[in-house]
């Protein structure tokens, strides 16, 4: 049984139908009554702990890129954040700067970068691979000039190629506009329209991350599930590489993140996230044990922050790393990096 959303009745009074609809995301191609597919895959796999191992002590703290963080946890992004909540993003930014967590920004975010950097100092701007690449370029000296701490570069599904395919049938930017609002990505209301064709290539990537480098942003490439990519993503230039199916948000069809982490793993050593389908600590270690250094949340932290308000965001977070450090410590583990695939079995038989 998956997990609920945390306070999802509450978001769901709070934000009315379409809006949440928009933010569970169900595709056109999955089921009324599907659910969220990478929430339940991940509950498919069970934990094997190693006993009497003699471990003194268990730290989840993850190593990323040059900083250090409390666990094995980054908030990812969404668009239009003061749509769901007055105060946008800062509240879960504030949260972050707290706990001591990564924090991934939309280029579809209202609330301007600089004001989010200032209250947090690890955030990621997340930006779609589409268009000219000369808008990205100009997007990266928004990054810097705001003291972000890298990008994010979304690969899979940056654009509709078609319309009327919106999530759950709800057009944030639609929305966006009608109430004024302009994005850190956009140069009027709404979000900056974007072109599906042509479409970018593997040289478009590496233009894109010499020129972060040089401006010392790392750059992750978010919706990379075939372990070719993830090969490709290394010799282009990329700093890491997201598992993602972008929450099997356009298509219920795309391959399950969690299934795909072994063999991105084994393709390449560069850090590796998982994104979607984490409900709990629990699950951050099963990510961990199938290779990902840390895992991506984003539904939950909407409608945790959406119903329950900043303390409730607070205290799920905490929880989680506190499970998974008390999940960690029961498996044997000194550390997040000694957990292996041989530590899961999945459907009752050994993996």
């Amino acid at each position: 049984m998956t997990a609920p959303l945390p306070f999802a009745d509450e978001a769901r009074a709070v934000l009315g139908e379409a809006l949440y609809r928009y933010m569970i995301g169900q595709p056109r191609d999955a089921g009324p009554d599907e659910g969220d597919r990478n929430a339940h895959d991940l509950t498919r796999y069970r934990l094997l702990p190693r006993v009497l191992t003699g471990a003194e002590g268990a730290d989840v703290r993850l190593p990323l890129l040059g900083r250090h963080f409390a666990g094995p946890i980054a908030v990812g992004a969404y668009a239009g954040d003061r749509v769901f909540n007055e105060d946008g993003l800062m509240p879960i930014a504030r949260v972050c700067q707290r706990i001591g967590l990564p924090l991934m920004v939309s280029e579809e975010t209202v609330t301007p970068l600089a004001e989010i950097t200032t209250a947090h100092d690890a955030a990621f701007l997340q930006l779609r691979a589409a268009g000219p690449v000369d808008r990205i370029l100009g997007l990266l000296d928004t990054a810097a000039d705001a003291k972000a701490m890298g990008l994010v570069l979304t690969v899979l599904a940056p654009v509709h190629p078609v319309p009327g395919l919106q999530p759950g049938g709800f057009s944030i930017g639609e929305e966006l506009v009608r109430r004024g609002w302009s994005t850190i990505g956009s140069t009027g209301p709404g979000v900056s329209p974007l072109s599906a064709f042509p479409g970018w290539g593997w040289p478009d990537i590496a233009t894109v991350c010499r020129a972060a480098a040089e401006r010392n942003l790392p750059v992750l490439l978010k919706g990379v599930l075939h372990p070719d990519d993830a090969t490709k993503a290394e010799s282009a230039g990329a700093a890491g590489i997201i598992a993602s199916n972008i929450g099997l948000r356009q298509s219920g069809r795309w391959a399950a993140s969690a299934r795909q982490l072994p063999a991105l793993r084994g393709e390449t050593p560069l850090p590796l996230g998982l994104d979607g389908g984490v409900r709990n600590g629990t699950d951050l270690v099963v990510a961990r044990c199938l290779g990902a250094d840390f895992a991506v949340t984003v539904r939950p932290v909407i409608t945790a922050l959406v119903g329950g308000g900043e303390a409730a965001l607070e205290a799920m977070l905490r929880g989680w790393l506190d499970e998974a450090l008390a999940i960690t410590s029961w498996l044997g583990a000194a550390s997040l990096a000694e957990l292996r695939p041989s530590h899961l079995v999945e459907d009752g038989g050994a993996r």
